[in-house]
């Protein structure tokens, strides 16, 4: 049983953690290449957004036998760009360099929540 409640901690603190980060990261990147429209409340509805459509497509294209996980990122990395690109309401290349630092977010937070769940099992065991 503490095998799943460390996954099930880990999981859900994962998603807190990317939604925070991504939301950060993607404010301070709207701030660096000037996206007008860039507020952390906008930046967490685009990461909301961002993380939500992306998640969903590669779920989706997953079923596809073959071509099914590449054809999900990518469908996935031009959905979430259009939806960062409608929330700031920028250009395409600026939502693009604000897509680049959330997926630096995404690698940080999958990382703290990988050593959580390994201490995790660590006290358990």
């Amino acid at each position: 049983m503490t095998l799943f409640a460390a996954f099930g901690i880990g999981i859900i603190f994962l998603f807190i953690l990317m939604v925070l980060l991504g939301g950060l990261f993607m404010w301070i990147a709207a701030k660096i290449v000037r996206v007008e429209n860039s507020s952390f409340g906008r930046a967490l509805v685009a990461a909301i957004g961002s993380s939500f459509i992306s998640v969903l497509a590669a779920f989706l294209f997953n079923l596809l036998p073959v071509i099914g996980n590449l054809f999900g990122f990518i469908i996935g990395l031009l959905l979430s760009i259009l939806v960062i690109k409608a929330v700031f309401g920028t250009s395409f290349g600026k939502a693009l360099l604000v897509w680049i630092f959330d997926l630096i977010a995404t690698f940080i937070a999958v990382a703290l929540a990988a050593m959580l769940m390994a201490s995790s099992l660590l006290i358990g065991c």
